[in-house]
Parts: structure tokens; sequence; C-alpha cells
């Protein structure tokens, strides 16, 4: 059994891109000159391609014409931007196929923008200032699955099933396997790429998140929903299976009732038809739950 230390010790474990790293301090804050995020994404080709892709795109009524990159960025705004830049990082990172959960090429990647789509429209009602982080925090919820496939591959699975008990999760099931789970090995990735320890508590949280208390953080309750939700439109199942319910404080908290789930899993996959313009990726309509 490997512990936490040597999944993160491993010489092929997955880094963190390194103009992902440079442009993420900038998208957090509010106040960055658009000459710095420039600069950072000049020095990126396939960053750079991505906003142009965008830029030029029909949702942007311009498809056919041409901007040089200043001229792309200001025309899809800040927050279009910042979408389009972690989209494209992360599919990077997130487009091969992981045997260890039961995943074909693209199925994470698909999965991880599902719940970004999902986080941030969720914050928008509820808490429109935590949308950005909603967003990222969608995205990146499931990096543990990628140092586990790394490790493990297509033995994970039946690992985890020997450990499987009726009426157990299979978040149980790994932690009984391995004594921690594929959330809290995302975690500790995300601690170790250095990203904010906020977001590595809702990586860590996202499938239990914890009930209301003093100091609630209710970017875990959104992350949570965006996870189930991307479930219930058929993305990112593999093993792990629908195995997973939306908590019920979570449900009242963010008042999610069918009706509005109904219409995120629409929008969930409008934005993913949307999104594939500008990345590359290619989406393929699944069943809705």
């Amino acid at each position: 059994m490997a512990s936490m230390s040597d999944l993160l010790s491993m010489d092929s474990l997955p880094a963190m891109p390194a103009a992902m790293a440079r442009i993420i301090p900038l998208l957090l804050d509010p106040g960055c000159e658009w000459e710095a995020l420039e600069k950072v994404v000049r020095r990126d080709e396939a960053m750079t391609a991505a906003v142009l892709r965008m830029a030029n795109s029909v949702q942007y009524g311009s498809p056919g014409k041409h901007f040089d990159l200043r001229q792309a960025m200001a025309r899809v705004g800040r927050e279009a931007l910042r979408r389009c830049i972690l989209e494209q990082q992360v599919s990077g990172v997130m487009a091969g196929e992981n045997a260890a959960f039961g995943l074909l090429r693209g199925d994470l990647w698909r999965g991880a923008l599902a719940g970004a789509i999902a986080g941030e429209e969720l914050a928008r009602v509820c808490s429109p200032e935590n949308a950005p982080l909603a967003f990222m925090c969608g995205l990146l919820r499931d990096i543990g699955k990628l140092a586990l496939n790394v490790k493990y591959g297509a033995q994970y699975p039946a690992m985890i099933a020997a450990h499987s008990r009726e009426g157990s999760s299979f978040i149980e099931a790994e932690q009984e396997a391995l004594g921690f789970d594929h959330a809290q090995v995302g975690a500790a990735l995300a601690r170790q790429w250095r990203l904010p320890e906020r977001i590595a508590m809702a990586i860590e949280m996202h499938h239990e998140p914890p009930p209301p208390g003093p100091g609630h953080d209710v970017l875990f309750d959104i992350v949570h929903a965006a996870d189930t939700i991307s479930r219930w439109a058929g993305l990112c199942v593999g093993a792990e299976g629908m195995d997973y319910r939306l908590a019920e404080h979570v449900r009242q908290a963010l008042w999610l009732d069918r009706r509005s789930v109904e219409r995120e899993i629409a929008l969930v996959w409008e934005k993913l038809h949307e999104a594939e313009e500008w990345t590359g990726g290619t989406v393929k309509k699944g069943a809705a739950a």
C-alpha cells in the first residue's frame, strides 16, 4: 500500500503546467492589469491560440474576422478570458485516458469542465463573489485521479472493489483500501502545486462537504453540488458510477430542486459545446440522469 507521500513523490506525477502556474495568481487578482495578463498569455502558444479562437468564434459574433492578441483579450472580457485560459490549460493535463477510474480519453477533462461550469453558475446565484473560485475548484476537483492513475492504472478498480461493502460508498472503499481517497490526494496535489489553501480544501471536500457551523464556507457546498450535477449530466461517471448523492444540507442551502438541477444540466451541455470551439476538445453528449 502506497502512502500519500509515495504518491506525491513519483517522478511521473503530473506537474502543473508552467503557464498555468504563472497565470493563476493574475486571474485571481481583480486588480491585475491587462498588460500583465497579455505578457503571460503571449509566452504560451497554445494559450494564445485558444484566446484568439474564442474571440473569433460564433459566440462573439465575429466568425472569419481576425484580431491581434490584445484586441482579442479586450473583446472577450476578463471573466471569459479566465475561463478560456483555465479550460485550455487543464485540457492538456486531463485529456488522456484514466484507466484507474474507468475513463476514456477526454472523459476526465469533460467532467472537469462540467463541474467548473456548474460551479460558476451556482455561485452566480447564491454567492457571486465566489464565482471565479468556484469555476477553478470545479475544474480541478478530480486532479487526485491523475496521481492514482499513474500509480495503479487499470488495477485500481479491482483494488477498490475488494474493499467495497454493501451500503458503502466508493470513497469509503478507497479509504479502506488506501487509508485515504482521491479527493484527499487531489487536495495534497493542489498544495504541492502551491494553489491557495481554500482551493485545496474545496477539492478535499467535494464529495463530503462539512455541515453548516461556525466558519462554514459556501464554496465547499457549491463545488460539491457542481460535482453532483456533472454526474447527473452523465459526465465522468466511470468506475465510480452514480454512487454519490447531493448532501441534503447543500440542497437546502443552494435552493436546488428538480427543475433548477435540470436547468443546470442543460446549461452545462450548452457551454461544453461552446468551449470546444476554442479548446480544441471534442464533446459528445451523454445521457442526463
